[in-house]
């Protein structure tokens, strides 16, 4: 998700054509048109490193975080924290989003934008690294996953709608096929929120949880870690109970404190991490994303989004999220070829594949990302002919 400069684009350009921005956000608050929501920005920053530390502990030996292993362990949750901001800042950025074709089409042109430019870039720079990885007599462990058929699912966005059974090419964006899936439901999904009252849209969101703890349930032991099979059950609850939130904040503010309820979100989503109960640590999410929400509108000033680099993070989250893949299949190769194991060096590993991986997603967010959000900006500004 762009959620910063594009972000904002979004909400300023909705502002000329909708006079009912005020009334989502907030009239007497500092969630007037065009804020810069920074907590929200900071949690794309968290949820990202926290998927990312998953990752690098599937590497290395079981508990090597010690009494952070429990978090660790399920930080495939970070996923499902940015599906549900995913709904919520979509919702925040296109309060009038209609119908209409011509409008629908701009808003598709400029998400697919957003998606499509860093996951081209580096499915081109895998099958480059493969090609001289082969050259060299390094082939990857499992050459099938890089076949033509997956390549094909990977280039349509098709691969996370249960279409393709195996982690292939940049695995990652699986999440991506799934965020596209719900981009372009998201105006229908959206124009019926905007006709629920607020304790409508609250009944609705609980719903949704509780959709996804069926699916969590259902899963056993896998839980809410559906990623090619059964991703959209496990997405479409968390997208819309993250779009409903931008509704039920106008009920919100006026009953408890925006902090106070991100702060009991947290504390659920702790408790449920130790229980291992991962639809309550989803519920937990969303109360943390909606109370910074309610924060906003009652003109309360930005708590995460105040750590030194946060922001920053957070702009380069989704170039960092792409990036992961990239790295970790070259360090297997070249890890392989000296006969090192990551779990027997630890702290090389981690440090490594983190220089890397951050080294590789600043080179795809100035050179990729940023360029293809200012193409996005310009779509956003863009007038209807009278």
């Amino acid at each position: 998700m762009g959620f910063h400069d594009q972000f904002i684009a979004s909400a300023r350009c909705a502002a000329h054509n909708n006079t009912g921005l005020l009334g989502l956000l907030g009239k007497n608050s500092a969630a007037a048109v065009g804020v810069r929501i920074d907590d929200l920005t900071a949690c794309r920053a968290v949820f990202a490193g926290w998927v990312f530390l998953y990752h690098l502990n599937l590497h290395l030996d079981a508990h090597s975080f010690g009494p952070l292993s429990p978090l660790v362990e399920r930080g495939y949750l970070g996923v499902d924290g940015f599906f549900v901001l995913s709904g919520l800042v979509l919702a925040y950025a296109h309060p009038g989003l209609t119908c209409g074709p011509a409008e629908m089409g701009r808003f598709w042109a400029k998400r697919l934008l957003r998606l499509y430019p860093v996951h081209l870039a580096m499915i081109g720079l895998l099958a480059v690294m493969l090609a001289a990885g082969f050259a060299a007599g390094l082939p990857p462990r499992d050459p099938g996953r890089f076949g033509l058929g997956e390549l094909a699912r990977h280039l349509l966005l098709v691969h996370g709608w249960g279409l393709s059974g195996r982690w292939a090419w940049n695995y990652p964006s699986w999440s991506i096929s799934t965020e596209w899936a719900g981009y372009l439901a998201f105006p229908l999904l959206w124009l019926g929120l905007r006709r629920m009252s607020p304790g409508a849209c609250l009944a609705g969101a609980i719903a949704m949880l509780g959709m996804l703890a069926v699916v969590d349930i259902r899963s056993g032991a896998v839980g809410l870690n559906l990623t090619y099979e059964g991703a959209l059950g496990r997405f479409f609850p968390e997208f819309i109970a993250g779009m409903a939130a931008l509704r039920i904040a106008e009920l919100a503010e006026r009953q408890v404190s925006g902090p106070a309820l991100a702060a009991a979100g947290a504390g659920l989503a702790i408790c449920a991490l130790w229980l291992a109960r991962d639809w309550a640590v989803v519920a937990g999410l969303w109360l943390v994303l909606a109370g910074m929400l309610v924060a906003v509108r009652q003109g309360r000033g930005a708590t995460l989004g105040r750590i030194p680099g946060m922001l920053w993070l957070g702009a380069v989250s989704y170039s960092f999220y792409m990036s992961f893949a990239v790295v970790e299949t070259g360090q297997a190769l070249i890890w392989r070829r000296l006969g090192l194991a990551p779990a027997d060096w630890p702290v090389a590993y981690v440090v490594e594949t983190t220089a890397l991986t951050l080294a590789l997603a600043t080179l795809a967010w100035r050179s990729v990302e940023r360029p293809a959000l200012r193409l996005g900006r310009h779509l956003a500004v863009r007038r209807p002919a009278v």
